[in-house]
């Protein structure tokens, strides 16, 4: 599990194939607590969510694919774009399956 800023400014660090789980039950901040792991890491073809984030109480979030795109978008619009502008862009992106534009 990682904080949430950490995820943000180090997404390139990540496999693409992976993905990003979350607290369901959370607004989601900076220090929220995330999970990196393999979407295709599941018990049962019908599962939705990998076991171990299952046991974590966390949903599927995004893919680290759709995020490093997101976090790019936002440093080429604010090439020094901080922790606080790459959380708004997530949030952005995953309330609206937009890009933010500044």
């Amino acid at each position: 599990m990682n904080k949430l800023s950490y995820i943000l400014e180090n997404i390139n660090d990540f496999k693409w194939s992976d993905a990003l789980f979350l607290p369901e039950e959370e607004v989601w901040e900076l220090e929220t607590e995330g999970l990196i792991w393999d979407p295709d890491d599941v018990e049962d073809e019908s599962d939705e969510v990998p076991k171990a984030a299952m046991d974590l109480g966390l949903i599927y979030a995004l893919s680290i694919q759709d995020i490093q795109d997101i976090i790019y978008n936002a440093k080429q619009q604010k090439e020094n774009a901080s922790a606080d502008d790459l959380l708004e862009a997530y949030l952005y992106y995953y309330d609206n399956d937009a890009y933010i534009e500044w």
